[in-house]
């Protein structure tokens, strides 16, 4: 640590009363639920707070607590999860709730060994559960906390990296007053979303403005150290609606993996400019014939480094035995219109959707 006892208290004082003055009034902090912060984490992960909060208030609304979410329905799960992405959150969160449930409980268990044993629960969330839920003295490190510790001490690892986590692991512990873990850990958080931000760090409005010390050396901007970011690449691609009679065709994504197990329009790289033919080649190969071809119009979307231009064309088919036997084993499903609103859908598969509206 570069702090001194006496620093290290100084700065906790100071961050736990800027929290108490500016906390923003989140509906999981509200009686400080386990269930409730249990599932604030899980929409939390890869979303920001802002885009979490219809989703959390609808979510606590069908399933107010752990029992009546671990009854649910997968599918009904994910319809509720959509357009929050990273499905596999909600699959994990549900699997987790049946788990504990099973095992007789009506909460979360307070205690970060516990929850880590939990789909979908590492030490980020489980100590976020239990220093939140619990005011259990432990660490929960997420990027903001990262980026608050980096430069309040000028720490030099690079953001993301197992070293900068045990550092600020080490140091948020160091920092947190005894008795204070539910504040002190929500504290730093807040000042990574709301002050110390990765761009442009407010740091007039920082509590901590006169000890940090890479604000001192004039180096907070760069504070944690980057990563090197993965070069963006540039995809081409056909998405393609099927329809067979009164029914639109779409394929279950592989279980692992983006998207992982949900129904989706299909698409594929695009080489050419004909419809018919690049569309019906694909079509051909898994036993779906195409009749005629329309193309509908432009739908963008991205994905982790990837950025997808994809023309999209509405397609008249007939189908193969072989199509049917894949529809059978379910790769692929028919669905009426009235389905389609039904069924979670990944976004780009939404926007597809939209041109033929």
């Amino acid at each position: 640590m570069s702090f001194s006892s006496s620093e290290r208290k100084e700065a906790a004082a100071l961050a736990l009363g800027w929290f108490r003055r500016n906390a923003r009034p989140l509906p999981w902090r509200e009686g400080r639920d386990p269930y409730k912060i249990l599932v604030s984490e899980f929409m939390l992960q890869q979303t920001r707070v802002e885009t979490a909060l219809p989703y959390f208030t609808r979510w606590v609304k069908r399933y107010p607590d752990l029992a009546s979410l671990a009854r649910a329905d997968e599918a009904d799960v994910e319809k509720l999860w959509e357009g929050l992405g990273y499905y596999s959150r909600c699959r994990s969160l549900l699997a987790a709730a049946r788990a504990m449930t099973q095992e007789g409980l009506d909460k979360p268990p307070p205690s970060t060994e516990a929850l880590l044993r939990y789909p979908g629960i590492g030490p980020y969330t489980a100590g976020a559960v239990a220093s939140i839920a619990y005011n259990l003295p432990v660490p929960a490190v997420d990027g903001n906390v990262e980026r608050v510790t980096s430069r309040l001490l000028n720490l030099t690892e690079p953001a993301g990296s197992p070293a900068l986590k045990r550092l600020a692991s080490k140091s948020v512990l160091a920092m947190m007053p005894k008795g204070e873990a539910c504040d002190f850990n929500q504290a730093l958080m807040e000042l990574g979303a709301l002050v110390c931000l990765p761009k442009l760090p407010a740091c007039l409005e920082c509590p901590w403005g006169a000890l940090c010390l890479a604000r001192k050396l004039g180096v907070q901007t760069q504070r944690p150290l980057t990563r090197p970011r993965p070069v963006v690449e540039k995809i081409s691609a056909w998405g393609a609606l099927f329809f067979y009679e009164d029914f639109c065709l779409l394929r279950r994504r592989p279980r692992e993996g983006l998207w992982s197990g949900l129904w989706e329009v299909p698409w594929f790289p695009r080489e050419g400019e004909d419809a018919l033919a690049e569309v019906g080649a694909w079509a051909r190969a898994v036993g779906i014939e195409c009749l005629s071809c329309r193309e509908l119009g432009v739908a963008r979307f991205s994905f982790t480094r990837y950025r997808v231009t994809a023309w999209v064309a509405a397609c008249e088919t007939a189908l193969s035995p072989v199509f049917r036997e894949k529809t059978s084993l379910g790769e692929w499903g028919l669905h009426t219109p009235d389905a389609l609103e039904r069924v979670t859908l990944p976004a780009p598969s939404r926007k597809f959707l939209a041109l033929l509206k």
